[in-house]
């Protein structure tokens, strides 16, 4: 006979704002909550499946051989390993198969491996991770991740369902807890999943998501994104059940508690004089007192601030205050938002027809009469036109700062123009081919020489017909001097190889 340890565990609820999930229930046991219900899930066991002891259910995985009757997978990608489960990496608690999400591994918090920094555990559930997050690379499925869904049909709306499943983890290497995500119609809710190596003993967790239904039809989906630490384990899915609420073991605790719960998440890491929006994922409250202390505006009584903006470098407590009709909560994040240190001063300064801007930006715009120019993404442009230019310049954090210089007359000397002969060098800088204008000197007598800042001669392909056009491509990019004479005179100019 089956024992319902519910007397003997430790459980814990977590309750929501939204009408439409109540709460959520998790019990440290293997065993079954409610037994003799009508499952609303087909398959929920994973045992119907032409996969065998170890088959690929994924069909974007390149290893995609069968399938699992009922439900779909989706996501993930050409290198997701997802697989029917036998009692091998963990103990299987219904029947003989379970799902094993496999998906290698994936960032929780940051682009930074290993960052479980941002994770915030409230009794059954897990909030606060900043917005694409938990992500993996495209060829495990991204932010999407890799997920098995099935719809239900036939449910009465406005009546509560119970959602039961089993959750455990894989393997010896992996003792510490993963992260999931279980979705019953209303969006992604993350939810932590442990160790259970096969033969070991240790209990999963039995999970149960009371929801009120809202439509005819709900598709339950359940998400992996992968490892979220080297030690973490990814999800191992068995005994899906979905059933009225009035089968509910009366054992059960009722969904009561709704104490309300202060959580937030915003881009935390701007740049200097500009602003970032907060998304409030507060549960089980009606009203809302911010704090941003160094920001414009420094308080708010909205549920999603918005345009919230900082001047100064430095690092920005936040908080937040959460409250219903009988209690409140509060959230206090230290150093929780980071502006940027100011980018270094930028100025533009024209020399001949080039304009220089300071370099050891990351990137650089230059535009024309406040129009980008296509491809003018240097520390220097050749000014074709006169008139107002300037440079955004973009620093390391993604900063930027800006540059203008208006009334530019282009061409002036004496960067590509020898006054003496009027010889003229274009484009400049170059990058493969230069041109020549030869001017008042003798074209058919023409003789060309470059050289480098060091006075040594540079061997290049001159061809001596009209236009004249010399071949640079092969020259290292730098600065260099051509002499051309024609036998008479001798002019000297200078020129930028790209």
């Amino acid at each position: 006979m089956k024992k319902i340890l519910l007397t003997l565990i430790t459980s814990a609820a977590f309750s929501f704002c939204q009408a439409q999930v109540i709460c959520i229930l998790c019990f440290d046991q293997n065993d079954s909550i409610s037994d003799n219900v009508t499952n609303l899930i087909q398959n929920g066991g994973f045992e119907i499946n032409n996969c065998g002891a170890m088959g690929y259910f994924c069909p974007n995985s390149q290893n995609y051989t069968c399938d699992l009757t009922g439900w779909t997978c989706t996501g993930g990608g050409p290198y997701t390993y997802a697989h029917n489960l036998q009692n091998s990496l963990s103990d299987i608690v219904e029947g003989l198969n379970g799902a094993y999400m496999g998906n290698y591994y994936a960032n929780a918090c940051s682009t930074a491996p290993e960052d479980t920094s941002c994770l915030h555990d409230t009794a059954c559930a897990t909030f606060n991770l900043p917005p694409g997050y938990p992500t993996n690379t495209v060829d495990y499925g991204g932010n999407t991740g890799i997920s098995l869904s099935q719809t239900v049909n036939g449910l009465t709306i406005g009546a509560t369902y119970v959602l039961e499943f089993w959750a455990g983890g894989e393997g010896s290497f992996w003792p510490d807890r993963g992260l999931f995500g279980v979705d019953v119609g209303f969006g992604d809710t993350l939810l932590r999943n442990k160790q259970t190596s096969f033969g070991s003993g240790v209990p999963g967790t039995r999970f149960l998501v009371e929801f009120v239904a809202v439509a005819t039809s709900h598709t339950i989906k359940f998400t992996n994104w992968g490892h979220i630490c080297s030690s973490c384990t990814e999800l191992v899915l068995d005994d899906v059940k979905l059933y009225t609420l009035a089968e509910l073991n009366p054992s059960v605790p009722p969904c009561l508690g709704l104490n309300p719960i202060a959580l937030f998440s915003a881009p935390n890491h701007i740049c200097p004089g500009t602003c970032t929006n907060f998304t409030n994922t507060s549960v089980n409250c009606t009203s809302f007192i911010w704090s941003f202390p160094g920001g414009t505006p420094s308080v708010s009584t909205d549920v999603n601030p918005t345009g919230i903006c900082y001047t100064s470098p430095g690092t920005y407590a936040v908080s937040l205050i959460g409250s219903n009709l009988t209690t409140s909560d509060t959230l206090t994040l230290n150093n929780y938002l980071t502006v940027y240190p100011y980018p270094p001063p930028q100025g533009i300064l024209q020399n001949g027809d080039t304009l220089f801007s300071n370099q050891g930006a990351v990137s650089y715009q230059w535009f024309y009469n406040s129009v980008p120019i296509t491809g003018a993404t240097d520390y220097y442009y050749v000014a074709m036109q006169s008139g107002n230019y300037n440079v955004v310049a973009t620093d390391n954090n993604g900063c930027e700062v800006e540059a203008v210089l208006n009334d530019v007359i282009a061409a002036v000397s004496p960067l590509s123009w020898d006054e003496k002969s009027g010889v003229r060098l274009y484009p400049n800088p170059v990058k493969d081919e230069l041109f020549i204008d030869a001017g008042k000197m003798h074209t058919e007598k023409l003789l060309l020489s470059v050289f480098n800042l060091l006075g040594e001669e540079m061997h290049v392909a001159f061809v001596n017909e009209s236009p004249l056009r010399m071949d640079v491509k092969n020259l290292p990019s730098g600065t260099y001097w051509i002499e051309a004479t024609d036998g008479v005179q001798t002019s000297h100019s200078r020129f930028f190889k790209q």
